[in-house]
């Protein structure tokens, strides 16, 4: 598999789980988002050197609640026709599950296609008691097909990490950085400088009419990496309540937009 072919599965994977996760802390600040289902039609923005023709996908992606925690499902198809005439694809599905307090999680990874081949795996991460009487310990597991598990020091999930977003947006920050794990490049934590700007872009959808928007940069750093440079980037844009409307990704070789085409409320449990 080429260099690209493996940031494309990264970057969609991550995008995936990053970029439509959300969260209300009991005790924190309190987000007030919506759990719902949304449908984005992707589409190819831009191609180095005429190398991609066409391509086309989508994002089929679903929020819900147990009242412990927040469990998403989000599944992405992608068909990539190269100038050759040669064809690529990627099936990608992730469920995860994310406590409600942030000490835990758990995912689900499956990919296909003779983009990414054929994968499966299944993992957990939790927040232990540190060693010490300072920092974080956190545990990340691979359960299955093989185990394995690391010690990743002092990362967070992903609803947190949007959490993080929404409330330095509100509160009216600019930038941020965090060290952020979500199990989409298996037991690899990733650091993420986020740039915040006002929206000025309008969306008639009911849900998000009279809502504040911004315009959310993210550029994505391997930890293992002495390059400065970012591998992966990607902009979307966030409304106040969770939703997602607009997501570019940037590839190296090839950018690809996502628009929001489907929108659906999900109901909220009865929580006791």
């Amino acid at each position: 598999m080429c260099k690209w072919q493996k940031k494309v599965i990264g970057i969609s994977a991550s995008a995936a789980v990053l970029l439509f996760s959300q969260i209300s802390v009991a005790g924190q600040s309190s987000i007030d988002l919506l759990l719902h289902k949304a449908t984005y039609e992707l589409r190819l923005n831009s191609s180095y050197q005429g190398a991609i023709s066409s391509m086309g996908g989508q994002i089929e992606y679903d929020l819900t609640s147990d009242c412990r925690g927040w469990l998403m499902t989000n599944e992405l198809e992608m068909n990539l026709v190269y100038s050759t005439g040669q064809s690529m694809q990627m099936d990608l599905k992730i469920n995860t599950w994310e406590a409600l307090d942030g000490k835990r999680y758990r995912f689900t990874v499956l990919q296909d296609g003779n983009l990414s081949g054929k994968s499966r795996y299944i993992g957990k991460s939790s927040h232990e008691k540190p060693k010490s009487n300072s920092g974080t310990n956190v545990l990340a597991e691979i359960t299955e097909p093989e185990k394995q598990s690391v010690e990743l020091g002092d990362v967070i999930y992903p609803s947190a990490f949007l959490k993080d977003i929404i409330l330095a947006a509100q509160n009216g920050e600019t930038a941020l950085n965090r060290t952020v794990f979500d199990g989409t490049a298996e037991l690899d934590a990733f650091k993420v400088s986020v740039i915040i700007l006002p929206n000025t872009d309008e969306d008639d959808t009911s849900e998000l009419e009279g809502k504040a928007s911004w315009k959310v940069f993210l550029a994505f750093y391997d930890l293992k990496s002495k390059s400065t440079l970012p591998t992966q980037e990607q902009t979307l844009t966030l409304y106040e309540n969770g939703v997602v409307s607009a997501i570019d990704l940037d590839f190296g070789d090839f950018s690809v937009k996502g628009k929001l085409t489907g929108l659906e409320v999900n109901s909220s449990p009865e929580c006791g």
